[in-house]
């Protein structure tokens, strides 16, 4: 179950970031900060990617292992 959290919030986030193109804001406001769209876009979309990553990589890793 650990190893599939981070897939599922990777799922998430760019679920978010998919949204925040259909709102048509130009500022987001993160954690009290108000910051451009675009960084916001690529900050989150990096996050997931990271997310997406390290799963792909840990199951490669155990199936290497299963062998």
């Amino acid at each position: 179950m650990k190893k599939y959290i981070g897939v599922i919030l990777a799922i998430i986030v760019s679920i978010d970031v998919i949204m925040s193109f259909v709102n048509g804001k130009e500022v987001e406001n993160v954690f009290g900060i108000d910051v451009n769209v675009w960084v916001y876009r690529f900050l989150w979309s990096l996050l997931a990617f990271l997310l997406a990553r390290g799963f792909v990589q840990g199951m490669k890793k155990d199936k290497s292992t299963e062998k």
